[in-house]
């Protein structure tokens, strides 16, 4: 229910992956599934080529 100012949003978070399988992408829909964005992955990874391993991400969007 938060509102905010007009302009550009940075939208953060992480993601890690089950399987033996490293995070190679993230995703993002803030329309219930309607639309989806891919978003940059961020900073080094804290394991990388190890399964188990998350790894931060982030996506600029337009705050209307």
């Amino acid at each position: 229910g938060a509102t905010v100012s007009p302009g550009e949003l940075t939208v953060k978070g992480y993601a890690w992956s089950g399987g033996g399988r490293e995070v190679v992408r993230v995703d993002v829909s803030l329309d219930g599934g309607r639309t989806w964005q891919v978003a940059k992955l961020a900073g080094e990874r804290v394991a990388p080529g190890r399964a188990w391993a998350w790894v931060l991400w982030e996506l600029q969007v337009p705050a209307v």
